[in-house]
């Protein structure tokens, strides 16, 4: 029995004394100001006071409703401290559990040298809700720490609806926040005055800065009903998107304008698609007629090279001629130019030394484009031994051969063009 009592003693003891220690360090700390945008000299209450006190009847602050709550909290302590954080609390607010109303700031500590105090200022933002109803509310001020218990201090705020004050309750977007360059955006804003006047003349702008595009209406009223929220519709708004703008993300910007200076401005994602029938693209489709040749030493083989630029922009392309000893080359353009759709013939003339070996020999044609190489066109020649009738009879044959596929060549480019035009006219569609 008596083991238990001193047991029992003990644990007394032990509570007492964690409690005494508690209670030295928490008093080794305190608030000794705190400021609400920019208000100073302001009364703060502990939980006993505003426990034993009507609300109504304590010191408050005013603030409207809709602005940001700017909390400055000055320390002072008496003894070192280490990870001490400060917490700000709104309470009282009706949608408090879709939207807490709070700050808090990282863990700092307070070195005091001597027998001395320190003094640190910390710095806590709130936004308040439009939605909050003219009333008085509490906020909680409360301090914890590595070494100390809570300590907790109230501000008595009273709110006020704010005489002029808009906002974008809500903004929608169709046919979605996803749309094809060439097509229109359909914008939809709802307005919301929260404010104790009534609103004219109001002007809403909806703008995609990066691409050059915006769109204006004007409301000639936004009303308020008697210090409650009310909403406002705009007139849709159109925004075309350039058929040319390339696929990317950008920013959508709504911004209001009222009561001659005031602005209020939200921004949204867009998602632009690119149309493929206005992408810049460098596209080039080379033909060859014929691609490979019999030729008598001594003689000149001519090949055809077809360019056509399928992209949708003006294109300069360089043409470089290779062979080796048993040839030189020769072209009839160096330099072509095409515009978008555009194409054009270059001859190329191979003429084969005397002292060729007989067999297959091959040049080669490289396309560049700015410096880079586009494609490379190999020429092949089979490599006979000359004869005047040969020579007489192959260069009939060839002329023959190069008109009429050159002929052929240019038909398919010029018909495969206007087919593709046809089906890009058919298949454009305008919101």
């Amino acid at each position: 029995m008596k083991k238990l009592m001193s047991v029992m003693a003990l644990f007394v003891i032990g509570l007492l004394a964690v409690s005494m220690v508690s209670a030295s360090v928490g008093d080794s700390l305190q608030i000794t100001e705190i400021d609400i945008n920019g208000q100073d000299d302001i009364t703060f209450y502990t939980e006993d006071e505003v426990d034993a006190s009507n609300v109504d009847n304590l010191d408050s602050v005013a603030v409207d409703e809709g602005e940001i709550l700017e909390i400055s909290v000055e320390l002072e302590a008496s003894a070192d401290l280490e990870n001490i954080q400060i917490e700000a609390e709104l309470y009282g607010y009706e949608y408090d559990d879709y939207q807490d109303l709070e700050d808090e700031t990282h863990t700092f500590d307070m070195e005091v040298s001597g027998t001395g105090t320190t003094s640190r200022v910390k710095d806590l933002e709130i936004d308040l809700p439009n939605k909050l109803e003219k009333d008085r509310y509490l906020l909680k001020i409360s301090i914890d720490g590595q070494d100390i218990t809570s300590l907790v201090n109230y501000v008595v705020l009273q709110i006020e609806p704010s005489r002029h004050g808009l906002d974008i309750a809500d903004v929608v977007f169709s046919p979605g926040s996803t749309v094809k360059a060439g097509r229109s955006l359909l914008t939809t804003v709802l307005l919301q005055n929260y404010g104790d006047k009534d609103e004219t003349d109001v002007k809403v702008t909806v703008a995609v800065p990066a691409l050059g595009i915006s769109a204006t209406e004007y409301v000639d009223e936004v009303n308020t009903d008697s210090n409650n929220i009310d909403y406002e519709d705009v007139e849709e708004m159109f925004l075309p998107i350039p058929a040319t703008a390339e696929e990317g993300d950008y920013e959508v910007e709504v911004t209001v304008e009222y009561d001659e200076y005031e602005t209020v401005s939200k921004t949204y994602d867009l998602h632009v698609l690119a149309n493929e029938l206005y992408q810049t693209s460098d596209k080039l489709i080379l033909a060859v007629g014929p691609e490979s040749q019999t030729v008598a030493a001594g003689n000149t083989a001519t090949y055809a090279i077809a360019l056509t630029n399928e992209g949708t922009a003006s294109k300069a392309y360089v043409l470089e001629a290779v062979t080796g000893d048993w040839a030189t080359a020769s072209l009839s353009d160096t330099l072509v130019v095409l515009s978008a759709g555009q194409n054009k013939i270059v001859y190329v003339d191979v003429a084969v030394a005397g002292n060729a070996v007989e067999g297959a020999h091959v040049a080669s044609v490289a396309v560049k484009a700015e410096g880079e190489v586009l494609q490379a066109i190999s020429l092949n020649a089979n490599v006979v031994a000359g004869s005047d009738d040969f020579n007489l009879r192959n260069g009939l044959e060839v002329a023959l051969i190069v008109l009429v596929v050159l002929l052929v060549i240019v038909g398919l480019i010029i018909g495969f063009s206007r087919l593709r035009q046809d089906e890009e006219d058919e298949e454009q569609t305008y919101y």
